[in-house]
């Protein structure tokens, strides 16, 4: 397809380095995924392709409250500090603008907000984006790349309620008005 990036996802990894395992029982949950994310990463490299993943199984669970979807709580976390730098984590939080964008962003990693349905969860990130730019160091804002929205059906499904907010205003797909909103904001900003 001639595309410069390719998202692998690598989200909700609850089963790596599973006792009952011959080949991994024992080892690091970060050292392996951290491995999985580096040969993922070194395949892409060989063909100038840059590699994107979600967030959730590099922001620790325990300490941060998120829980095991939104973040790991089989000890990956620490894998941030072992994967390479030049990927772009892409930091999904639906229910909740939690704020890790910045954390991505201070261990040096490029990354971009992923809102879904809720158009106030939306709102909330990019303001957060847009203050963390005006307020971090030049060598941290320049990871904040910007936000992806996301959609969890089919990409017709989405057209179709696009263009059925654009000739009318309403929708059943919940994506489709964030993205409207969202995206009315970023060209009308206050």
């Amino acid at each position: 397809f001639e595309a410069e990036a390719f998202h692998a996802g690598l989200d909700e990894v609850f089963y790596l380095g599973d006792d009952k395992c011959p080949r991994c029982s024992g080892r690091d949950k970060a050292e392996l995924f951290a491995g999985e994310v580096w040969k993922i990463r070194n395949h892409l490299a060989l063909k100038n392709r840059k590699l994107w993943i979600w967030g959730d199984r590099l922001i620790d669970g325990k300490v941060t409250g998120m829980g095991m979807w939104e973040a790991s709580m089989n000890n990956t976390a620490r894998a941030i500090d072992m994967i390479p730098k030049d990927i772009v984590i892409c930091d999904w939080h639906y229910e909740r603008p939690d704020p890790t964008a910045v954390f991505f962003a201070m261990k040096g990693l490029d990354v971009v907000t992923c809102p879904y349905r809720k158009s106030d969860v939306a709102l909330k990130q990019l303001k957060d984006i847009v203050n963390f730019r005006e307020n971090s160091a030049s060598a941290t804002s320049a990871h904040f790349l910007g936000m992806m929205q996301t959609i969890w059906s089919g990409c017709d499904r989405f057209l179709k309620a696009w263009y059925e907010l654009k000739e009318s205003s309403t929708t059943t797909d919940s994506s489709a008005e964030c993205f409207k909103i969202l995206f009315e904001e970023i060209n009308n900003p206050e």
